[in-house]
Formats: structure tokens, sequence, C-alpha cells
């Protein structure tokens, strides 16, 4: 239903137009990019089609999982689709920032409870900006990527929780045919009595819902952040003017 609203305003991209223009900054990406990902013929083919196309990549310990999918907006907005933490409250889920944390790199203490018997996981993670990335670019294509910190003393560590031991992933956003395109990629391990792979394999699971509704909040948030809503940052630290 998403694919059918969008396409009425913005015509579906090729999937030759989707990877030109993702392959227009491979250099780029090889020098600067944390992550820097390629997609096969068929994977840009699927998105071509509407598709969250989802890999999961195997890697010594546990794998990779990643999301693509094209979103009908423009960058700006599409990152608020995911940035903009209203209507994205997560039952169980606190977040306390540590001292030294600003919008390009956030210090953040993380934890969530788990159903009975499993204990609350928590973490803590540095979340940062790709700024040279950005730069190298020209603004058209953004990476934010977390992965764990040895930084403790949040004021909500639990003594009972369970630390993990591996998180780390990205998001990207790249301008492409009108729209842009968005990657979202992560490992993790839960620890404790949850193996390895069931842990990634509802991570897998999760990937098409959760970037659909990326897609699903662009008409959302151009409603949404208007008036005296508080300001929102893209890469770099400036302003997003409101709708």
């Amino acid at each position: 239903m998403w694919w059918l609203v969008a396409s009425v305003a913005l015509a579906a991209p090729t999937a030759a137009e989707l990877e030109a223009a993702w392959e227009a900054w491979r250099p780029q990406l090889q020098t600067h990019a944390v992550y820097p990902f390629q997609f096969t013929d068929e994977e840009w083919a699927g998105v071509a089609e509407g598709k969250v196309v989802r890999r999961r990549e195997r890697m010594k310990g546990t794998d990779r999982v990643m999301g693509l999918v094209w979103a009908p907006a423009d960058i700006d907005t599409t990152w608020l689709a995911v940035q903009d933490g209203h209507g994205q409250v997560v039952e169980g889920f606190v977040e306390e920032l540590l001292p030294g944390s600003t919008f390009e790199s956030k210090l953040a203490y993380q934890s969530i409870d788990l159903p009975w018997p499993l204990a609350t996981r928590q973490w803590v993670i540095r979340v940062a900006n790709n700024a040279a990335l950005r730069k190298a670019t020209g603004g058209k294509v953004w990476e934010r990527t977390w992965d764990l910190s040895d930084q403790r003393g949040a004021k909500a560590e639990q003594d009972k929780a369970v630390w993990l031991k591996v998180n780390e992933g990205g998001w990207f956003f790249a301008e492409a045919a009108g729209g842009t395109i968005v990657a979202y990629h992560a490992r993790t391990v839960i620890g404790g009595i949850v193996p390895d792979e069931v842990a990634t394999r509802w991570s897998f699971s999760t990937l098409t819902g959760m970037l659909e509704r990326v897609v699903e909040r662009i008409p959302w948030v151009r409603s949404h952040y208007v008036g005296d809503h508080p300001p929102m940052l893209r890469p770099g630290s400036t302003e997003i003017e409101r709708f």
C-alpha cells in the first residue's frame, strides 16, 4: 500500500537509476565510509519493485543483517522519518546520554526489558555522523553508525542486567532518482541463554517492517515537523527547516 501511495507523487525508479546513483559515489564510499557496502543487480531490481531487500552477511561470530529500500522523499525528510522519535516509543526501552555527548557524536547508555525469564539487556554505544563522507559527496550521502563503548557510570545502570558483547550497525541515506536510498544494518549478540543464531534471525525478520515504517512515516513527518516543533538537525548540525 505504501508503494502505491508513494508512486502517485513520485515515479518509481529503475534498478539502473538506483545502482548508478549509489555507484557514482564508489570512490568516496571506499575512502570515507565506515561500511562501504556494494549491492548486486538483483538487490537493486528488488528495490526498484518497491520491496525491502534483505541481506544476511556471514561473518565470524554473529552475522550482520541489512535492509535496503528506496523512499519517495528528499534526504532531509527521510532522515526526519528515522530520527524524529515521536510515535516510536518502545516499551521497556531506556536511554541516558552520558557526559560529552553531542549530536555529531552521541555517547548513550541504553537498556531494554526482555520477556521473562530473560534478564534486562544493557549497553553503551557511541553514535556518530560520518562528516568526512558527507563532505566528500557534497551532502548527497549520509552515514550514521554506532558501536559499543566501554564507558560506564550511567545513573540508569542495573546491577542484574546483562551487558551486550556485540552491538554495532548504522544507517545510510543517499539521494537517488528524486528520492532517497535508505539502508540499515546491525550485528548484535544478546548473550545469556539466547543463542546468537536466534537473535540474528529475529533481527533479520524485523528488517522489512522497520524500513516499511520509515517510508510510511514520510507523510506523517511532513505534517508533524511544523510550527513550534523543536528544531532537528541534519549531519553537520545545520537545522532542517520546518514544513
